[in-house]
């Protein structure tokens, strides 16, 4: 996503206020399900915890329930909460961290004009800013190891892509030119990054090693919102060639492209593979808002799994983690 599509929907989350009152009652439903949600909360809690269970969790940012918040929707139990917060600002773009214990988060001041990356616990608790200053700040992903957090930020002046350890030491600057690279994913192994450049004018996946190297565009094609899959063959991504975002898959060499949705007039982007790489969580408004979707890996079973007036976006898949 560029940075004009980043800000328009960091925008919407604070300025697409609705009546509270059609809100009410939208969501009236009987008590029996009230009860059942109530209970399927409480497990999606207890799941998020900790390492200790195997519940499909996928973290998003909402406006609903806030200026622009973090959720947890439980794809076993069809139940979602919100990571509660009492920052004026929003909590948008979530990350996991590779024990499924906490998220890495872009938390903004109260005007939605400053960006950092903060690091949370799975349950909500225990904020803590691992960058500052007069910047944005954006799109964090933590690295499988669990060593580092590679985000995009514009301190330098323009969109660069940064590290960082997830106690908020160890900064480095990966990427110096004078157009935007943005969207950092990492590969299975933490040894490389795929990231979005506009190095030409128009949007391109292009490729480095950890410590910022060997940089080299990756596809020809017009391409986006870059996702690794697990076992670390396959990279999904977004293109607007034909005039509207679509969702494709790829191989490591850059060839077997597979096109995944072909909606016209509607846009599908942000792309992240599930932990056993079966399924895609995507974002969407083919159903007239933005909400996260999910489908197979071969683009079949498309199915909504949030829906409403809200805009939702930026899903992320909680870690395949052992009990113990």
């Amino acid at each position: 996503m560029s940075e004009l599509d980043t800000r328009l929907v960091l925008l919407r989350f604070v300025t697409d206020k609705r009546n509270a009152e059609t809100r009410l009652l939208r969501g009236a439903i009987a008590f029996g399900s009230v009860l059942a949600g109530l209970l399927g909360a409480a497990v999606l809690a207890a799941s998020v915890a900790g390492a200790t269970s195997s519940q499909t969790v996928i973290a998003y940012g909402s406006e609903r329930g806030g200026p622009g918040r973090v959720h947890l929707f439980g794809a076993t139990t069809n139940t979602r909460r919100v990571l509660q917060s009492r920052s004026p600002g929003m909590e948008v773009t979530p990350s996991w961290s590779p024990n499924g214990r906490q998220l890495a988060i872009a938390i903004s001041d109260a005007t939605g004009q400053d960006f950092d990356i903060a690091v949370v616990a799975a349950n909500g608790s225990g904020r803590t800013r691992i960058t500052e200053g007069a910047a944005w700040d954006e799109e964090p992903d933590w690295s499988p190891d669990g060593k580092w957090i590679a985000f995009a930020s514009d301190r330098s002046g323009n969109f660069e892509i940064y590290l960082i350890h997830p106690n908020g030491k160890g900064l480095q600057q990966l990427t110096s030119n004078q157009c935007e690279d943005t969207e950092p994913t990492w590969s299975p192994d933490s040894s490389r990054i795929v990231f979005t450049s506009r190095r030409g004018g128009s949007p391109h996946l292009w490729m480095m090693k950890a410590n910022g190297k060997g940089q080299h565009r990756f596809l020809k094609a017009l391409s986006s919102s870059p996702a690794w899959s697990s076992n670390g063959r396959t990279i999904a991504y977004v293109s607007d060639a034909d005039g509207d975002d679509d969702i494709f898959t790829v191989g490591l060499n850059g060839r077997g492209v597979v096109r995944l949705t072909e909606n016209s007039a509607v846009s599908d982007k942000e792309p992240a593979w599930s932990p056993d790489g079966a399924m895609l969580a995507f974002v969407s408004d083919r159903d007239g808002d933005q909400d996260i979707f999910q489908m197979r890996a071969d683009g079949s079973a498309v199915h909504v799994l949030t829906s409403g007036v809200w805009t939702d976006g930026a899903p992320s898949w909680r870690p395949s983690v052992s009990k113990h």
